[in-house]
């Protein structure tokens, strides 16, 4: 069970460590201009802040592409059916097949 959560979890904070880092980043060289140019810089904790909310935000939308990604498959897939196109029917189930044994896997290891 530890490992289906680590499975999970690892991947989901890397994302969002990636959008922390870019998220910090950016708004640490937003404080330089806007102290440079203002005489007052954002406040020390700012950056984190937003570094956070940058990592959760880019977590959502990876999560969301991915959702939408498989919903589009599966209708794609009800499609072919409807019209007969068979070859596009084997081509979507064969994709569908082995993302669910991809998914079988991780889950038995």
């Amino acid at each position: 069970m530890t490992v289906f959560v680590f499975a999970a979890a690892v991947p989901a904070l890397m994302v969002v460590l990636l959008g922390y880092v870019v998220g910090y980043v950016v708004t640490e060289w937003a404080s330089g201009l806007i102290g440079a140019a203002f005489g007052a810089p954002l406040g020390p904790g700012v950056p984190e802040v937003v570094g956070w909310l940058t990592g959760l935000v880019l977590l959502g939308v990876v999560v969301r592409v991915l959702v939408d990604r498989r919903r589009r498959m599966r209708r794609s897939l009800r499609r072919a059916r409807a019209q007969g196109q068979q070859a596009e029917v084997e081509r979507l189930e064969a994709a569908l097949a082995a993302r669910a044994r991809r998914h079988q896997d991780r889950h038995q290891k």
